[in-house]
């Protein structure tokens, strides 16, 4: 970037901030709109989800224990309905459990009911899980599983027919031992095929375990403890295997405490980037050059640090326009006595922290916040924040009563110009759950067009959430890409919805998300009271198609819509 440059976007920044100090300090009068939705709780004895999460611990405190927590949210057998994979943990040293834990797959019904599939299916990986991706990396039009773990990592394939083998070793995927994290599937050379991030977070052995004691109370340690792990990038060779390009791609060249992982081209010159939240280290944003290398601008872009100059502990992220300004913005979940951050985009690639003037509660400082979804919950055309909350150490009331092990998760609504009200006591039963929360996952469970919650909890079972508009119905459009020139899931489209009232509303497609998670393979555009509605994609290759939308659910194939003539 060269100095020019640099200024402009500068004193483009500095006039945006002062513009919003002006609107924060209440210069400018922001009108709140209502939140019409309630999200209800469907309980085990009514959905047949008897999951319960387990981090196996053993009294000695491991580091493993205070970061997992991961759950998928995708259609594994092509009914048309979103099935439900949780990730589990297993037996540490020491433990004593009277059963092998193991991720479970359940399969919807589309009524609020589901069946355990795992055995069937195969995908019941019984290592000590941290993250889960999902993506076609064959192109055969059936979703394959990667599970990064503390221990192997392990790759299911799909086999076209409800049942998936495990194949890490055979496709290529290090036999190493690591703790994993996050991990997304994108198209880093735009061949037509999915390559895989996959972030680590430190070098733990049993024999490195620390304990930490404050005020004759134990506790678990912090990443800063143990020395950080390098991230690993795998080309697709599109003949099923995988090729280890970490150090060549610069990638294997970075060590920080990595948790989230987000794919997306954060600076649209038509390379997909790479966000990475790490751990109490500064962010990554890592740029691709087109040719099989990153940089990191994560600091010049200003992504690094929150607006104190502060490496937080990152723990999910987000990416969605939360201002409606056609731009998408950042969120990174924190740690406690840190508040989640807004990276607002001013510009493609460069973004300022605007948590204070988007009203983000302050009360979240409290709490440590985990999986995050920028999800229109009430369809009113603006994306409301959902934060699982929930601290890790068992000991934190005697040093903190602000907070507990078991906490409410926060669900923050829109008032459409991105400024957020705290709307959680009122939201749904799910919403005021009090449980440790981990990841969170968002789709349309019943295909009634609009979208449903799961949580994942620590040591408990998970919390499933039924959306219930109130009042007047507010309408959407559910809308799902297939790729014939790019990669079939479409992973880094850009969709633009343009209904007959209310500004433009953008969404992108990306593979992992949240807290080391998968969800959202379907866009849903709430909107209002419009009906008549065009939808803009920009598939990966950068070819504009229209499609004008004529049902509520539309599956939206590549060279199928009119071709948008250059402007």
């Amino acid at each position: 970037m060269d100095l020019s440059t640099w200024l402009r976007r500068a004193l483009q920044m500095a006039c945006r901030l002062a513009i919003g100090s002006a609107l924060a300090s209440g210069g400018l009068l922001w009108g709140q709109s209502r939140f019409e939705a309630e999200i209800v709780e469907v309980l085990p004895s009514e959905s047949g989800i008897d999951f319960k999460h387990t981090d196996g611990a053993s009294g000695q405190r491991y580091i493993v224990e205070t970061v997992l927590g991961a759950l998928a949210l995708f259609d594994y057998d092509g009914d048309g309905f979103i099935d439900l994979y949780f990730v589990n943990g297993a037996a540490l040293r020491g433990s004593n459990l009277a059963s092998k834990p193991r991720n479970r797959l359940y399969r919807n019904h589309g009524d609020w009911t589901f069946t355990d599939v795992t055995d069937e299916s195969g995908l019941g990986d019984g290592q000590y899980g941290m993250g889960v991706v999902v993506g076609d990396y064959d192109q055969d039009g059936d979703p394959d599983v990667f599970l990064s773990n503390f221990g192997k990592d392990t790759f299911y394939i799909n086999q076209g027919d409800g049942t998936f083998t495990e194949s890490a070793e055979r496709c290529g995927f290090s036999a190493a031992p690591r703790f994993g994290a996050g991990n997304s599937f994108f198209d880093l050379e735009g061949d037509g095929d999915l390559d895989l991030y996959c972030a680590s977070y430190v070098e733990f052995d049993y024999a490195d375990h620390k304990v930490r004691t404050i005020a004759g109370y134990q506790f678990h340690t912090g990443p800063n403890d143990y020395a950080p792990a390098a991230d690993l990038l795998y080309r697709n060779e599109g003949d099923g295997t995988f090729t280890d390009i970490s150090l060549s791609s610069g990638v294997g060249r970075l060590k920080s405490p990595g948790m989230g992982v987000l794919a997306a081209d954060f600076d649209q010159d038509g390379q997909v980037d790479l966000f990475v939240a790490n751990d109490q280290q500064p962010n990554y944003l890592l740029m691709n050059d087109g040719q099989g290398r990153f940089e990191d601008m994560g600091l010049i872009s200003g992504v690094a640090f929150d607006r104190f100059g502060h490496a937080n502990g990152n723990m999910g992220v987000e990416y969605a326009d939360l201002d409606g300004d056609g731009l998408l913005d950042l969120i990174s979940t924190t740690y406690q006595e840190e508040m989640p951050v807004y990276y607002q985009a001013i510009e493609p690639g460069l973004y300022s922290d605007s948590t204070n003037i988007a009203r983000i509660d302050p009360t979240l400082l409290a709490h440590v916040n985990w999986g995050i979804g920028a999800v229109d919950f009430d369809n009113d055309g603006d994306r409301d924040l959902f934060l699982a909350c929930g601290h890790f150490l068992d000991n934190i009331r005697f040093i903190d009563d602000r907070t507990d092990v078991k906490v409410s998760n926060y669900l923050l609504a829109n008032d459409g110009r991105g400024r957020f009200t705290n709307v959680s006591s009122s939201a749904g039963s799910a919403v005021r759950k009090i449980e440790s929360s981990r990841a969170a996952g968002f789709d349309d469970l019943d295909n009634d067009g609009d979208v449903d919650l799961v949580v994942l909890n620590a040591n408990a079972s998970p919390t499933i959430g039924r959306t219930e508009l109130k009042g007047e119905e507010n309408g959407s459009v559910v809308v799902t890409l297939v790729g014939t020139r790019s990669n079939r899931d479409a992973l880094g489209s850009r969709v633009v919805a343009i209904a007959d009232s209310g500004p433009p509303q953008v969404q992108a497609t990306f593979s992992g998300r949240g807290y080391e998670s998968y969800y959202g393979r379907r866009l849903v555009f709430g909107l209002g009271k419009s009906k008549a509605v065009t939808l803009e994609v920009t598939w990966p290759d950068g070819q504009v198609e229209i499609f004008k939308c004529t049902h509520p659910t539309m599956t939206l194939v590549e060279g199928h819509g009119r071709t948008k003539p250059d402007s």
